[in-house]
């Protein structure tokens, strides 16, 4: 999609535990703004964006967020418009604080904020700082790593009043960083590893994307065939799309193609939703190009591991559902919006959204492994195709002949 200037931009990147699971979003500031000289104004303005441009459910998926504060930058009762339960203030420190500072911290403390430390290295005032500390932020591409033992020993020896603070490991960029990271005792990770940071827009899907968005809700939900033909009666586009589809060489009939109806019944209600589905992304353009490439990869390799699979479902549903799942794992990234409120839009079968948005159920295994074999990671892919009662040999297979086939899709004409 083309981002106008007037659209507002922040962007996000995810922090997760060890299985994984996106805990937290740090929150950062990517707009010709953000370049500001005052430290306070571009984090209070990644809060304000957050907090009034998006609906921050949808932008955190119900996850806290981390806005970052450099050493004493930060106006205290500023901060504290914002929700205590969904904010954490997370500073980094080059200097030991002040008193002011400190009574600062005192403040969010008893509004009841959570707070974090970012760039911890054990300094004697960082230490002592640790009884105010909720999270604790090691930087693993700028510490030497001999030292992390003793450092989280030290973290962990401290006299809290209440919980130790989760350790979090920033700035993990390779797979060995990540397995040090978690096997030293760190609770989550961020880093490009991982994921790099996401750009959000609050820019919403174009008209026509809605039609294919109400399609596809009236083909989840099951409903009529007046219905769904009624949809596309009102954009005529999209029934010449579906026609030259049909038209196209790879589609064999017997019967011609008198009305919308007709081709309705020829292409079937689960084609058609595959179909639509695979639109959403080719109707992009070159901007998009690489997303469908990428989705009909996801969705037909999520699809053949399943078909190849000795512990899985290979009912011609459960094969559907799972490339259906393939295939919107990657809806956010085609729109620039969470993904929780994309599913909520399409009103989505529960079991497809908790596979999307937590990794449960089959579907969700299927994609942790798929999220393996796109990060080239052995360990995990073992761990899952064992789980997922597939062979080496029967992934690899299953890989080559997804990418033959999301390459030619691709070529498609939609």
């Amino acid at each position: 999609m083309n981002m106008e200037t007037n659209y507002d931009l922040i962007a996000r990147q995810a922090i997760l535990s060890s299985k994984g699971i996106v805990q937290a979003y740090e929150l950062l500031a990517r707009d010709e703004l953000s370049s500001s000289t005052d430290p306070f104004l571009a984090s209070a303005r990644v809060l304000v964006k957050a907090f009034t441009s998006f609906r921050i459910e949808e932008l955190l998926d119900n996850k806290i967020a981390f806005i970052n504060f450099t050493d004493s930058f930060f106006d205290e009762r500023s901060i504290e418009l914002f929700p205590s339960e969904r904010v954490v203030p997370e500073f980094t420190l080059t200097a030991s604080p002040d008193p002011q500072f400190l009574e600062k911290l005192q403040f969010l403390k008893k509004a009841g904020f959570r707070l974090a430390i970012d760039r911890f290295s054990g300094k004697p005032w960082e230490i002592a700082l640790l009884r105010w500390i909720n999270y604790v932020k090691i930087d693993f591409l700028g510490l030497d790593l001999e030292i992390l033992p003793n450092l989280l020993k030290t973290i962990r020896s401290q006299p809290y009043t209440s919980k130790a603070p989760i350790l979090i490991a920033t700035r993990v960029e390779t797979r060995q960083a990540a397995e040090f990271a978690f096997a030293a005792g760190m609770d989550w990770a961020q880093g490009y590893y991982f994921t790099r940071p996401q750009l959000i827009t609050n820019q919403h899907a174009s008209s026509s994307q809605r039609n294919i968005f109400h399609l596809l809700n009236l083909l989840i939900g099951d409903n009529s065939l007046e219905e769904i033909e009624d949809g596309f009666r009102r954009d005529p586009a999209l029934t010449v799309k579906l026609l030259r589809y049909l038209n196209s060489a790879g589609m064999r009939r017997s019967q011609a193609i008198d009305s919308i109806r007709r081709a309705l019944l020829l292409l079937g209600r689960a084609p058609l939703q595959r179909w639509l589905t695979l639109l959403m992304f080719a109707d992009q353009g070159s901007a998009k190009a690489s997303l469908l490439v990428m989705a009909t990869n996801r969705a037909r390799l999520a699809e053949l591991l399943r078909e190849r699979s000795t512990a899985l479902d290979q009912s011609p549903a459960a094969l559907h559902r799972s490339f259906l799942v393939g295939m919107l794992s990657l809806l956010d990234a085609l729109f620039d919006h969470p993904l929780s409120a994309l599913l909520a839009e399409l009103q989505i079968d529960s079991s497809i959204s908790l596979a999307l948005l937590q990794r449960e159920g089959e579907d969700g295994l299927l994609l942790q492994l798929i999220d393996a074999i796109e990060r080239m990671d052995p360990t995990a892919i073992q761990q899952y195709a064992e789980t997922a009662g597939l062979t080496l040999s029967a992934i690899n297979s299953a890989s080559l002949e997804a990418l033959a086939w999301s390459a030619a899709q691709s070529q498609n004409a939609f």
